[in-house]
């Protein structure tokens, strides 16, 4: 055997290392917040388009490359409550929060919240440097949710307490 047939040419290393390192390069994150398409991806509860930076939410499932993108941190609540993943077995998802000005991601399950911010869907909250826990806005906005589903908490809906003031539904 010749030594040309045993041994790989340099060229032929050199063209290995290189695939293997685009191969590395074209991967996607297995962490992290990802990369939103400002005013042309739609956020995945509500549909609207993304353009208010300081109250975007990405969040990407335990295993996932992809990310999934949101408007307002009540839509990726609801979201996240759809798929099952604020609550039971499932593993803690990432989700990732703009900062106040809207320049960088941030870690919701760290971060402060505040409401009565102008976010796209109203709910409402939006980083701050104090204010109340993830999960006291997950609380806040699950509770809006179910009391816009059912109506007030003692179980009628506007328009029957209205008539039993002898209002009608205008106010009338």
């Amino acid at each position: 055997m010749s030594e040309s047939t045993t041994r790989a040419h340099p060229a032929q290393i050199a063209l290995i290392v290189f695939v293997w390192f685009l191969a590395g390069c074209w991967q996607a994150a297995d962490t992290g917040p990802g990369e939103i398409h400002w005013d042309r991806q739609t956020c995945e509860q509500c549909q609207m388009v993304i353009s208010e930076r300081r109250y975007a939410v990405q969040v990407r499932k335990v295993g996932e490359h992809q990310t999934h993108a949101f408007d307002d941190l009540g839509c990726a609540l609801l979201w996240l409550d759809e798929q099952g993943l604020l609550d039971g077995p499932n593993p803690e998802p990432e989700i990732w929060v703009m900062d106040s000005a809207g320049r960088e991601w941030v870690d919701a399950h760290s971060a402060r919240f505040e409401g009565g911010l102008p976010t796209r869907m109203v709910y409402g909250f939006g980083t701050a440097e104090q204010g109340i826990s993830l999960s006291e806005v997950e609380q806040s906005v699950l509770e809006a949710q179910r009391r816009r589903r059912t109506g007030p908490s003692d179980g009628t809906n506007r328009s029957e307490q209205e008539r039993a003031k002898g209002e009608d539904v205008d106010g009338n």
